[in-house]
């Protein structure tokens, strides 16, 4: 697993990242960006010295028809998204923005293969433990939105001029769309956990919500789990080809 602050120095030393899926044999290239935010930490030795450690997190959305906006750190060693439920009641929680499940009209409780959950039945629950730190929840599959939750301008690669540097670009090939098949730009519907339980440390001292893991699906539950590959399969950053 990993450790947060070894995410967060993967994106403090590139300040954008690219990232690409080739979906089958047909291909389009396009990109979504979001915009990142610091918290800086100070962090002590035992022979006083003081270092920091910084973190770079942005903003997603999750449900409708009003979306749920949760602050993220963007992972590179971790395969799947994890935000605070509404039943989680620790103090660790409350300090965070928490999922309401039942506040969202396109979500739907679901077992850890995709099955939906039957009213009455108990849940499969997943345990994740990080460098620092754990959670534990239950999943749920919901409509995603990275960046703010308005459609966003289809974006060329990470190199055009004018890009600075606290923004984060997800670069993806993706399957051609149908010209009838309307996709809002940076969003998808995928699964994902809702912890309903957190430890202390490290969650209590940081100021994102949750994780948003951008491993390959080798480090996710299964694949519908994975940011990339999900978003590749629907188009949800499709642009223009190179």
């Amino acid at each position: 697993m990993f450790k947060l602050c070894a995410a967060f120095a993967v994106i403090v030393n590139v300040g954008s990242f690219a990232m690409t899926v080739i979906s089958e044999d047909v291909a389009s290239t396009g990109s979504v960006s979001v915009r990142l935010h610091k918290q800086t930490m100070p962090l002590h030795n035992k022979n006083g010295y003081v270092y920091h450690k910084s973190a770079y997190y942005g903003n997603i959305s999750i449900g409708r028809p009003e979306p749920q906006v949760f602050t993220v750190v963007f992972d590179t060693g971790s395969g799947h998204l994890v935000v605070p439920s509404a039943m989680c009641k620790t103090q660790t929680c409350k300090k965070h923005r928490r999922y309401k499940r039942k506040a969202s009209l396109t979500a739907t409780d679901i077992e850890v293969d995709g099955t939906r959950v039957l009213p009455g039945n108990s849940r499969d629950q997943l345990t994740v433990a990080f460098g620092t730190g754990q959670i534990a929840g239950v999943f749920v599959d919901d409509k995603l939105c990275l960046g703010e939750h308005e459609k966003q301008p289809n974006l060329p690669a990470s190199d055009t001029p004018g890009v600075s540097s606290g923004t984060s670009m997800l670069q993806a090939n993706v399957n051609k769309l149908s010209a009838d098949k309307e996709v809002e730009h940076g969003c998808l519907h995928m699964r994902f956990i809702t912890a309903i339980t957190m430890t202390d440390d490290p969650f209590a001292q940081v100021g994102f919500d949750g994780i948003m893991g951008l491993a390959l699906s080798s480090l996710s539950q299964a694949p519908p789990f994975n940011l990339v590959e999900t978003g590749a399969r629907e188009g949800a950053w499709h642009g223009d080809d190179y």
